[in-house]
């Protein structure tokens, strides 16, 4: 897949610009999150297109870096002035770090890594991590009607996840103060957002429904954004 993410926005984003929805949508997920000191150490893994480091950066979190194995993506976020940098090796850049972050997001990365290297990528996770610190996580939601969508949108996701197995790596990895929440793209304060939101939750109550009566695995996660945060 080296190709590939060698040239990461072309292949997967098609255009050198952000997409500046994110912004509203990281404020609505995600802020609540950071903690109230500005001198926190921060870190993005898998910048892509560098919204979440603009927002960090926007946030006021003067200690801020993201990092990726795309030279593309480094490439582009330097352009727009972000503080990040290409690493060959994650997890061993990781390693280096232990005990210093405050809060890692990891934003459409874990599908990436193969499923041998999970548990390692993320205990080197939890070791970079000071005490009480928190890993955000964001991955395709397969418990999800047409989760499937998202899982093989990208041919470099590697693996899938629901809510129970993001809970088996996590809690392996040494986490155990775990929390669970959909990514929610429609803002609560806007209307004729607020009656898609409905006509969703509506959706759902019937897919929930229909699972009852087959018997099937029945999550409340429903959003085909599934989201964790887990703290050390």
């Amino acid at each position: 897949m080296k190709e590939i993410y060698d040239d990461y926005i072309d292949n997967a984003f098609g255009a050198y610009e952000q997409a500046k929805f994110k912004f509203d949508q990281f404020e609505l997920n995600y802020r609540k999150y950071f903690p109230e000191n500005k001198n926190s150490l921060t870190l993005d893994i898998g910048i892509g297109r560098g919204e979440m480091l603009t927002c960090m950066k926007k946030w006021g979190y003067i200690n801020y870096i993201g990092i990726d194995i795309s030279p593309s993506t480094v490439k582009f976020c330097k352009s727009l002035h972000l503080n990040c940098e290409l690493v060959n090796e994650t997890s061993e850049w990781l390693m280096s770090k232990k005990n210093n972050f405050n809060v890692i997001t990891l934003l459409d990365v874990l599908e990436h890594i193969k499923k041998e290297s999970t548990i390692s990528f993320l205990k080197s996770i939890y070791e970079c991590l000071a005490i009480k610190g928190k890993v955000i996580i964001q991955v395709p939601n397969l418990q999800a009607p047409d989760g499937h969508l998202h899982r093989y949108n990208d041919i470099t996701h590697e693996v899938g996840y629901i809510e129970h197995s993001l809970q088996q790596v996590l809690l392996t990895a040494g986490f155990n103060k775990i929390s669970f929440f959909g990514f929610e793209d429609y803002d609560p304060t806007n209307y004729h957002l607020k009656k898609l939101r409905f006509k969703r939750n509506m959706f759902w109550r019937f897919v929930r429904y229909t699972r009852s009566i087959t018997g099937n695995l029945n999550p409340v996660i429903l959003h085909p954004v599934l989201c964790a945060v887990a703290e050390k």
